[in-house]
């Protein structure tokens, strides 16, 4: 369950500072920008938190 939650927490703050205002993503100077990114890391970390090894029983 630990898989993802260094790329959720980064989308989270990606997401933040761009929509504040505050950041803006490297050489497009656009907030917007750095949110969609935020947006496309927190969905994989998402999917590797819900994909990651999971116990099975014998």
């Amino acid at each position: 369950m630990m898989r993802g939650i260094g790329n959720i927490l980064i989308g989270l703050v990606f997401i933040g500072g761009g929509l504040s205002g505050q950041l803006a993503l490297l050489g497009t100077d656009s907030p917007m920008a750095l949110a969609f990114v935020g947006l496309l890391i927190l969905g994989f970390g998402v999917y590797q938190a819900m994909s990651g090894p999971r116990d099975e029983e014998a």
